[in-house]
């Protein structure tokens, strides 16, 4: 068996959004039908996902969103508000929305805060600030050195790592887990969140410089060593032929005018 504490599934995506629906005692919990596009000659993913209103959003009957949402495949009988449980086939994905945003005429809106998904050892644990840090070894081909180990414009190698201090946030979800979730140092993990803002540095007769991004914690896997689960049947290919429209939706991705095609400017 699996555990289920070191693996995760999430996707963005632009999705649209539509027959928004209550979740019987979940209070401003909502449930929409949401299409993904897949590509013109496969039929758009279809996924119910419950999203929290917080902030008393009004939604119009069809819309476009950024998605980011954690998500499983559909199992029979999951609870996602149906009249008709019969549609319920019809689902590819269930799942959780994290952040929804909006895709108005004019444009999208920037005032949201970055997304992040980092992996690494944790360096550091601080039980009083309830806080750990992660320095992220991750290659950016601006920072390669050369034979000698220096940066281009340097005499000493380039440090390619995103330093982030995490901390989990003050709601009802994680007052209870946090001093459990908190993790110990050198172990490996991953973890999902918000990018809140900076810890600076300054050294006497330089500019203040990042030391340190700070993240929200919005979720955190415990990486070990993978477990190989058998499975039993067949698993066939991907599917590419097209389906009729499935009913109950308003949109279909074929309303969408396509971009001609242009021709490929050859290099000389």
């Amino acid at each position: 068996m699996s555990n289920s504490s070191a693996s995760s599934a999430t996707i963005v995506a632009v999705a649209v959004l539509e027959n928004g629906r209550f979740c019987e005692g979940q209070g401003r919990a909502l449930i929409f039908d949401a299409q993904i596009y897949l590509g013109d000659d496969c039929p758009a993913l279809l996924a119910a996902l419950k999203y929290f209103n917080a902030d008393n959003q009004a939604f119009d009957p069809v819309g476009f969103y950024i998605v980011i949402a954690r998500v499983a495949k559909m199992e029979p009988s999951a609870n996602i508000s149906l009249d008709d449980q019969n549609r319920e086939s019809y689902y590819d994905l269930v799942g959780d929305v994290v952040r929804l945003i909006p895709i108005a005429k004019d444009g999208v809106s920037p005032l949201y805060t970055p997304y992040i998904e980092i992996c690494g050892t944790v360096e550091h644990v601080d039980d009083l600030a309830n806080t750990f840090s992660i320095d992220a070894h991750q290659y950016v081909s601006s920072l390669r050195t050369n034979s000698t180990g220096a940066s281009s414009t340097s005499q000493r190698p380039f440090k390619s790592i995103l330093p982030v201090e995490c901390a989990f946030p003050n709601t009802a979800r994680w007052t209870k887990s946090s001093k459990k979730l908190m993790p110990q140092p050198h172990r490996y993990i991953s973890v999902t969140g918000f990018i809140t803002g900076r810890k600076v540095k300054t050294v006497q007769g330089s500019e203040p410089e990042t030391d340190r991004f700070t993240v929200e914690v919005d979720s955190i896997v415990f990486l070990g060593r993978p477990v190989v689960v058998k499975s039993s049947g067949s698993i066939s290919g991907p599917s590419t032929s097209g389906t009729p429209g499935k009913p109950g939706l308003k949109f279909d991705f074929s309303q969408v005018p396509r971009p001609a095609k242009r021709r490929r400017i050859e290099e000389n």
